[in-house]
């Protein structure tokens, strides 16, 4: 794995990772301001070592931070909550009416990373908007049913499902890259 790939893994888990570890520890309240602390630092790390803030980031971001000092300021774990099923119906939604407009969000974003031909951009597409908006109906169902101590641990096994799946995504971009522009995985050559 590159450099850049594991600084892009560090900073999608190293908030969450310090959310759960902070949730152990203290109060729900407090782990979330870690939350905000550790999404404000990967975001300045992405800049400092990218020069660019990533499209996903920002948008996650901007949920966690915004949502997250609601929670604190107001003392409502609910709007954190919330706010993650928000996020993520949101993400489905918005990837589902692109391809009703004949336009692929995600080739769009990950166009700079990956070369595959549109079949594979579409059926992507298309298992990107089950996975978010089951995310959003779980968190949903979750928020309903759990403490916000015990939805800190459905977070981050939210996370490592997504973050599985994600990988998964990889034999789709293998099998759909365009030769002489992608890697065996996909990715575009350099």
């Amino acid at each position: 794995m590159n450099k850049k790939a594991l600084l892009h893994l560090s900073n999608e888990f190293a908030p969450v990772i310090a959310f759960f570890i902070a949730a152990q520890f203290f109060t729900f309240y407090i782990a979330t301001g870690v939350l905000i602390v550790s999404t404000l630092l990967a975001l300045s790390a992405g800049w400092h070592f990218d020069k660019r803030f990533p499209v996903l980031p920002i948008i996650s971001g901007f949920f966690v931070i915004t949502s997250g000092l609601i929670t604190i300021c107001y003392k409502t774990p609910d709007a954190l909550i919330f706010a993650d099923s928000l996020y993520y119906i949101l993400m489905g939604t918005t990837i589902f009416v692109g391809l009703l407009c004949k336009i692929n969000i995600l080739k769009i974003i990950f166009g700079r990373t990956f070369a595959m031909k549109d079949i594979g951009w579409n059926i992507l597409a298309k298992r990107w908007i089950v996975i978010f908006l089951l995310a959003g109906v779980a968190n949903e169902v979750a928020r309903g049913v759990l403490s916000p101590e015990e939805w800190v641990h459905f977070k981050v096994l939210k996370v490592i499902t997504i973050t599985v799946f994600g990988f998964y995504q990889f034999t789709l971009s293998k099998r759909y890259r365009i030769e002489g522009e992608a890697n065996e995985w996909g990715l575009r050559k350099d």
